[in-house]
């Protein structure tokens, strides 16, 4: 997978000198290196703790007893999400219902209530009511096939698998999701590993200079190591080097954020739907 395309054009209405630009994008590459990797540990937190939401949800409203998912520092992140995703798939056969004609119906009137391009939580919700007084009485627990209704329409592991599967060819979904905190100066002495001195007519010195100066070497299992071994391919200016990993770390940010975003809505609309459920049951 090549590194996202980025604009190679020169700012000129700001008055900031290509020179000025030169000093100043070493300092951008490096925080937008380690914005992306927080960026990325963050949202496998969100992952699974939106997971988890549902999970305490099912549990506590249709007797399921899913477990709790930690998320394992030690696993990658395409484990993480894969692990997610069956636990999401599991949650989704155990409260499907068995009258597929009934979870039809409710699923196209559910569809037709909040087709619109945008959809408020209060609509949704007001949707999601409204079936419930018009089942209640023909479909028993109406609460199970309203929740299946719900996790099936977004199909969300559908949804995480094809931004998984976009990423297929990129190493950024291997890295360890505990190694997304390294301390940028364990990710130089990694480039600087990588590095090779100058061929300008100082060398020698430059040379001398740089293996006095050049740290112990890491351990070579770290992913984070193995994932710069892989995408720069040659590439031995530190510079250049944080810059080609961290468009391959935002670039992975970029595709896995908006299936994230998508569940946490998702989260609260469920949560807010069976909550006015449980109000409507208390009032009978």
């Amino acid at each position: 997978m090549n590194p996202p395309a980025y604009d190679k054009g020169t700012i000129t209405e700001s008055g900031t000198t290509p020179g000025m630009l030169a000093c100043l994008s070493f300092k951008s590459d490096k925080d937008r290196l380690i914005t992306a990797c927080q960026n990325l540990h963050d949202l496998v937190y969100f992952y699974i703790s939106s997971t988890n939401s549902i999970a305490r949800l099912l549990n506590a409203h249709l007797g399921t007893s899913f477990p709790i998912m930690p998320v394992k520092e030690n696993f990658s992140i395409k484990d993480n999400l894969q692990l997610m995703i069956s636990a999401l798939k599991k949650m989704e056969s155990t409260v499907d219902t068995k009258d597929k004609d009934v979870q039809e119906s409710i699923s196209c009137s559910l569809c037709t209530k909040t087709a619109a391009p945008i959809t408020s939580l209060q609509d949704k919700i007001t949707a999601v009511k409204e079936l419930y007084e018009n089942y209640k009485d023909s479909v028993e627990k109406i609460m199970d096939v309203l929740v299946a209704v719900m996790l099936k329409e977004e199909n969300f592991p559908e949804r995480i698998e094809s931004a998984i599967h976009q990423l297929l060819s990129s190493p950024a979904l291997s890295l360890q999701v505990s190694e997304l905190l390294l301390d940028y100066a364990d990710i130089v002495k990694m480039l600087q590993q990588n590095e090779t001195p100058g061929t300008t007519e100082d060398s020698t010195s430059s040379r001398r200079t740089s293996q006095q100066l050049r740290p112990p070497c890491l351990p070579s299992s770290f992913s984070f190591l193995v994932f710069l071994r892989t995408i720069l391919q040659g590439q031995r200016s530190i510079k250049t080097s944080l810059k080609i990993a961290a468009d391959y770390l935002e670039e992975a940010f970029r595709v896995l954020k908006p299936p994230c975003e998508g569940f946490q809505t998702f989260v609260k609309v469920v949560e807010a739907c069976v909550s006015a459920i449980r109000d409507k049951q208390k009032e009978t």
